[in-house]
């Protein structure tokens, strides 16, 4: 749970999901996505990950994943995603890069992939009405990770690209 991994849990508790789960890192990340309203949290990188997974929806799997990153956590999202869920996926760190055919039909899974530029009128708008509803209700946490001068903006973009944001970077109009 990053920067926007920090909304995601946000946006899926508000919006009424059952539980939510969140994969994350570091410790740190980890307090942050609970602090969010994550009911959990799993270190992707540690080898049981998916048992992690399983064992807090107590073996029924995931609904719907929301990934950032298809090339770094498709396999981990395709074997905790339980028979015709959802993985909804916006990004990738890789390009190209494989993704296993099988487990996709096997599991009767849908696989969407978007952009937010490409919604259809109506469905931005929703989300647009959505989103202001949130915000007005003072209901989201926003985890800032430094406030630098537009003239730092080499430095805010290093900060995002190497990792080292716990949250948003946020460039202020001197």
């Amino acid at each position: 749970a990053g920067a926007v991994g920090h909304y995601a849990v946000q946006f899926a508790r508000q919006l009424g999901a059952a539980q939510v789960i969140a994969t994350t890192s570091t410790p740190e990340k980890a307090a942050l996505a609970r602090a969010a309203g994550a009911d959990a949290t799993v270190d992707y990188r540690q080898s049981d990950a998916a048992a992690q997974v399983r064992a807090a929806t107590g073996g029924h799997g995931i609904d719907r994943v929301i990934d950032m990153d298809i090339a770094a956590n498709a396999a981990l999202a395709l074997e905790v995603l339980r028979p015709g869920g959802d993985f909804v996926v916006y990004g990738s760190g890789a390009s190209p890069f494989s993704l296993p055919f099988f487990p996709l039909i096997a599991k009767n899974l849908n696989l969407r992939c978007f952009i937010v530029y490409h919604l259809e009128a109506a469905d931005r708008q929703r989300a647009e009405a959505t989103l202001e509803a949130l915000l007005r209700r003072g209901v989201l946490q926003h985890q800032i990770a430094a406030r630098l001068p537009l003239a730092r903006i080499v430095e805010g973009h290093q900060l995002v690209e190497q990792g080292r944001a716990i949250g948003n970077v946020v460039l202020q109009l001197d």
